[in-house]
């Protein structure tokens, strides 16, 4: 700040004129000393860092000399000298607005603001400078910003580093917290274009509050991905930004229904799993699941719970009465019950039996009928996978109906039977082919059997090789499609007759089960 030879000009010129001087000349002896303005600055918080810091300097005014304004209409008087303060123009990169001075500097080093405070002369407000300064400031380079460390928030579960792994299937990142080297200006910390935080000067974190970005971000159950974290000035100003990935790697893939085995007999059966036969009971299914992840870290990926849900699908379509092609009609007397959709919870398991895991369903409270069977397993995150049986699975609880009949009538101890191919064995469980015949005997000679249109129901054949007018055994073995046997066994009369046929030429032959018609075709 320099003096101006105006000073005393300015004190003499404040003070009122006076109307009438008498005196011819005025001595004035000692010592006139005039009081200059004075302004005092005030740089604001933080240093001066160029190309990154925005700051403002406020400027006051100081002393006893004049109150300092920077309003230029401002007028003084006796009571009230009034100087006018203003900036002046810099290419430092800051721009004023009354007594503040604003902006970033565009240099570094040591830097020279200039002003000036003048007063305005005479009637005509003559603008005279009387002090012209500068306000130094020291301007600093920036150093990039240095990203140090991570915290992911993932449904309540806070993961440190520069990568982590989801296990949830459709989970979101909550928030992120970044950590930064401190600096002399505000950080701005960022993901791509989206969500943002910011760095105090001297901070060290801020968060960055996500909200819905999910971890994955494809349909694949298993993958990584990148996320750019981002840290740079509030202006931008380097390019390129300090820069950290985010590696989010998810695993999705729930157990997996590997085989099974529907046992709907009365016997226990086994089944391989994990290299290991396993014994199952009776009336049960047991399954055995595969886990991708299997031995990995943690429990994340064991399965848990399973369930089998039994869906009627009408593929059975239970009987109790056919027709044979030649118009016989045969009442099996059976009744259904109608199956209803049922959800069922594994009696045991998950078992873990080498690399696979055994859950076993009972079955035996299932009403009889065909279901669509399809599984769901889950593992400790939940995921979960769903498998349907490609086949539909029939229930029977019952044994299957055998009936030999002849003339409609069920064949009786000691019936007459003239011809032997009159007699019929039929096997049947609500549908043609769940029952069959296993074996007909007739004196413990195994019987050939004719077929009709209903698979499990035939004739007999002929029996000329039996004897005649005697008592002849039967015992017929029918099975179902699971194993379950019932036996019938009797005692007929062949030929029952007073006489017998002889001298019969070869090419004769004896009928039965002939109708009789009223008119015969020409």
């Amino acid at each position: 700040m320099r003096k101006s030879g105006l000073g005393l000009a300015l004190l003499f010129s404040l003070i009122a004129p006076i109307k009438a001087v008498y005196a011819e000349a005025i001595m004035i002896s000692g010592k006139l000393q005039a009081d200059l303005p004075a302004v005092s600055f005030d740089p604001g918080p933080g240093d001066f860092v160029a190309y990154v810091n925005s700051n403002t300097i406020t400027a006051s005014g100081a002393g006893t000399a004049c109150n300092v304004t920077v309003d230029d209409r401002a007028t003084s008087s006796v009571d009230n000298l009034v100087c006018f303060f203003e900036w002046l123009p810099n290419t430092l990169g800051f721009t004023s607005n009354g007594f503040t001075l604003s902006g970033v500097p565009n240099t570094t080093g040591d830097l020279k603001l200039p002003y000036k405070i003048s007063y305005f002369s005479g009637s005509e407000r003559k603008k005279v400078e009387i002090v012209k300064g500068e306000y130094s400031i020291k301007s600093v380079a920036p150093v990039k910003p240095t990203i140090t460390g991570l915290k992911s928030s993932l449904n309540g579960l806070v993961y440190d580093g520069f990568s982590f792994k989801s296990y949830l299937k459709d989970e979101a990142i909550k928030d992120i917290a970044v950590s930064v080297e401190p600096r002399n200006y505000i950080q701005y910390i960022s993901i791509g274009s989206g969500s943002a935080c910011e760095v105090p000067i001297g901070g060290t974190s801020c968060t960055i509050e996500v909200g819905s970005i999910k971890a994955s971000d494809t349909d694949e159950l298993l993958g990584s991905r990148d996320i750019t974290i981002t840290a740079n000035s509030k202006n931008n100003y380097f390019a390129p930004p300090e820069s950290k990935k985010l590696v989010v790697n998810w695993d999705y893939r729930p157990p997996v229904v590997d085989h099974t085995l529907w046992n709907f007999t009365d016997e226990a059966k086994t089944i391989k799993v994990g290299g290991q036969d396993i014994y199952t009971g009776a009336k049960t299914v047991a399954v055995a699941v595969k886990v991708p992840q299997q031995e990995t870290e943690g429990e994340w990926w064991l399965p848990t719970a399973m369930s089998l849900t039994m869906t009627p699908d009408g593929v059975f379509k239970p009987t109790t009465k056919v027709t044979l092609d030649d118009g016989t009609e045969i009442d099996f007397k059976q009744s259904w019950a109608t199956p209803l959709r049922r959800t069922l919870q594994p009696v045991s398991g998950p078992q873990k039996v080498g690399d696979e895991y055994l859950y076993i369903f009972d079955l035996t409270d299932l009403i009889n009928g065909s279901y669509a069977a399809t599984f769901t397993v889950e593992n400790t995150s939940k995921n979960s996978s769903t498998y349907t049986e490609p086949e539909s699975k029939l229930m029977l609880s019952d044994n299957p109906t055998l009936m030999v009949l002849k003339d409609g009538q069920v064949l009786t101890k000691r019936a007459p039977v003239y011809f032997l191919n009159e007699i019929i064995v039929a096997a049947f469980q609500g549908q043609a082919g769940v029952a069959d015949i296993k074996s007909v005997t007739i004196d413990n000679k195994v019987v050939s059997l004719t077929p009709t249109n209903y698979r499990g129901i035939y004739y007999l054949p002929v029996g000329d090789d039996l004897a005649v007018n005697s008592d002849h055994e039967i015992t017929v073995v029918a099975e179902n499609l699971y194993g379950k046997n019932v036996n019938f066994s009797t005692v007929f009369t062949y030929q029952p007759t007073g006489f017998t046929l002889k001298n019969l030429e070869k090419n004769v032959t004896l009928y039965s089960r002939v109708r009789q018609y009223t008119r015969l075709a020409p």
